[in-house]
Order: structure tokens, then C-alpha cells, then sequence
């Protein structure tokens, strides 16, 4: 079975206040002994953010958010974590798959194609 490790977080966005804002993360997520990382994608919102959204569209789609009452990154680490415990499957793409569901995958929707189809795909917009 392929085991999921969190190799680390980076934040885009001053994590030092979080009231009514949002910080976007990104986790580095590796199989277990892998030298690389794939990028899982998520959001950081406080109750006033999600408040101050819902006045304004009174709707809102939580995948791949954290809504916290105060900013902690090792409590991030923890979900993420339990998260990943949950994900260990077979192989490396059905763990990414399974982690998908919860963070957003830099490799989700992606159509991989062979040099054939890229040239038929290049002649049919030319």
C-alpha cells in the first residue's frame, strides 16, 4: 500500500492576522520514501470571511477549506494529516485521487495526450 506523507506547507499571505481574510496553502504530499512532491492546494478562512461570503452570495462550496477561529499551522498539519491517514491506497494515483477529494491536486483535470493526438490537435486548429 502507497502511505501519504505531508512534506511540508507554504502559505501565500501574511498568517499573522486572519480576521475576516483568507490565506491560501499549498501541502507537499509525497509517497512515503519519495525524494519529490505533488502540490495539494487549499484555503484558510475565518468565520468572518465565510460570514461576510455568504451575506454577499449566500452560497458557498467548502472543498478544500479550513474555516478556523484563529490561525495554527500546526493544527493544519494535524487535519492534513488525518486526512492523508484516510487516503492510503495501492498506488500513487488513486492516493492522489483520494487526497483530491478534500485538497485541490495541481494534476486534477489534466487530459494527458500522445504525440499523435497533440499533432491531430494542432492540425485541427491550424
Amino acid at each position: 500500500m502507497v502511505i501519504p506523507v505531508l512534506k511540508g506547507i507554504d502559505f501565500i499571505g501574511s498568517t499573522a492576522d486572519l480576521n475576516n481574510s483568507k490565506i491560501r496553502g499549498t501541502a507537499y504530499i509525497a509517497e512515503e520514501g519519495d525524494m519529490g512532491a505533488d502540490c495539494f492546494h487549499f484555503q484558510v478562512i475565518s468565520f468572518e470571511y465565510l460570514a461576510r461570503l455568504l451575506s454577499e452570495n449566500n452560497i458557498f462550496d467548502g472543498r478544500a477549506t479550513f474555516i478556523v477561529e484563529k490561525f495554527d499551522v500546526n493544527l493544519l498539519e494535524v487535519e492534513i494529516n488525518n486526512i492523508l491517514k484516510d487516503c492510503i491506497r495501492p498506488t500513487w494515483d488513486e492516493v492522489a485521487k483520494a487526497v483530491n477529494r478534500h485538497l485541490k491536486w495541481e494534476y486534477d483535470n489534466i487530459k494527458y495526450m500522445t504525440s499523435k493526438e497533440v499533432l491531430t490537435k494542432l492540425d485541427e486548429d491550424n
